[in-house]
């Protein structure tokens, strides 16, 4: 049976494998998942994190390193922008990757700013790999049921009033409610 001129022969062959291989790659999340199902971490006393705990609410997730000038760069915008907001509404989470908890308490420490927003490891780099992300700073909004809205690749002034904006929005009741 014909479907068009490359349906059979070496053409076929390559596409269908190359397909396979693609869709092997993308992380599996099926309809009924949401963005924290099956995401492993852990709290600074490595203690096992469920990260639905933040349902109900706008998340933004941020994942980042010590060894990442950007990513060191953005946290205190970060950690303005969660004081624009009630944390019920709306929560930024901090994802390390790849670093003990050790290393991780000690930066916070010294860092000028009160960190006072939650911080979580990845140590293995698990959750890392399964989101697929390219580089660092990643991070993903995800709304109140576990959906991811958005990924946001690089550092940004988070709160730069451009984003408030947007993130009011987003908090805001859809006009079909």
């Amino acid at each position: 049976m014909h479907f068009g001129k490359y349906s059979q022969g070496p053409a076929a062959v390559i596409v269908s494998l190359l397909l396979i291989l693609l869709c092997s790659l993308s992380p599996a999340v099926s309809a009924t998942e949401t963005f924290y199902d099956n995401l492993q971490v852990t709290d600074l006393e490595g203690n096992s994190v469920d990260l639905g705990q933040h349902k109900g609410g706008l998340v933004l997730i941020n994942f980042w390193a010590t060894w990442c000038p950007p990513c060191v760069k953005e946290m205190p915008s970060l950690q303005r922008l969660q004081q624009q907001f009630d944390p019920s509404e709306f929560r930024v989470v901090l994802i390390n990757l790849g670093q003990t908890a050790t290393t991780v308490d000690r930066f916070l420490k010294e860092q000028s700013v009160d960190f006072s927003l939650p911080v979580y490891l990845d140590s293995k780099g698990q959750a890392f790999t399964q989101l697929s992300i390219q580089g660092m700073p990643s991070s993903f909004l995800v709304d109140a049921t576990g959906n991811q809205i958005e990924v946001i690749m690089g550092a940004r002034e988070w709160d730069h009033p451009a984003n408030i904006k947007a993130v009011r929005q987003l908090l805001q009741p859809s006009a079909e409610n």
